[in-house]
């Protein structure tokens, strides 16, 4: 699990990378995110979609965590139809 970290008040980008993993071409059709601590959800919304290539594709979630201390988990779900997968990043803030 990928790891990242905050200092309390920085609101910036965390981007993952989607590879093709049978060098086959292909699209996210939809992407979103959910910034959790423990049980509860501090945001959500729809992920930034960019396509380098007709293989690699980078999404964006834009996230201000709100507690000093604290580890989240931002939890990354997109779609490569029919396919549904989840990605998750721990977040620590300082």
């Amino acid at each position: 699990m990928d790891r990242v970290r905050f200092r309390l008040g920085e609101k910036k980008y965390v981007m993952i990378e989607v590879r093709s993993c049978n060098n086959q071409p292909f699209e996210v059709a939809k992407a979103a995110y959910r910034l959790r601590c423990g049980l509860t959800e501090e945001a959500a919304g729809d992920c930034e979609i960019s396509q380098v290539d007709d293989k690699t594709v980078i999404l964006m979630a834009l996230i201000q965590p709100q507690a000093k201390g604290a580890t989240y988990e931002l939890e990354f779900t997109y779609q490569i139809p029919p396919e549904i997968l989840i990605y998750p990043v721990l977040v620590k803030v300082e």
